[in-house]
């Protein structure tokens, strides 16, 4: 019996560790372009682009070398208005942020990592809610991806 304990718990600690990550989609594209392509990504998915943050840009501008990194806020009325009801705290989390890293001529499109969200807000509504908004997001980067 003690054996079979021992066998188990190294299997337990060999296994393979699954580890979160946010969602991506990578294309051949400059900045702009990218920029163009993700926001009508979301307008197909009835959200828009909120905010810019040119990272790359204002670093410059100061004299520092391009990081090729940019952020963008996307979002809709309807995630507003579901995340009141699921939970309000969840009107933290919105607009939804996606970080856009370019190198080497890819345009590599990010979110953030759903999975603190999920242990965050372990109620159902809530949980049903950041699932929903991950299955969307996966959808726009497909979309990005696909263009």
């Amino acid at each position: 019996m003690r054996g079979a304990g021992l066998l188990f718990l190294a299997a337990c600690l060999l296994a393979p560790v699954t580890a979160a990550e946010p969602l991506t989609a990578s294309k051949p594209a400059t900045m702009l372009r990218a920029v163009e392509d993700i926001t009508l990504a979301a307008a197909n998915h009835d959200m828009v682009l909120v905010k810019d943050q040119p990272i790359d840009t204002a670093l410059q501008k100061r004299g520092f070398g391009n990081p090729h990194v940019r952020v963008l806020f996307i979002g809709s009325e309807t995630a507003v208005r579901w995340a009141e009801a699921a939970d309000p705290l969840l009107l933290n989390l919105l607009p939804l942020r996606l970080t856009l890293v370019e190198a080497d001529g890819m345009v590599t499109v990010m979110t953030d990592d759903f999975e603190p969200w999920l242990r965050d807000f372990p109620e159902e509504p809530a949980q049903r809610l950041l699932k929903a908004w991950r299955v969307e997001l996966r959808e726009v980067l497909d979309d990005y991806a696909w263009q």
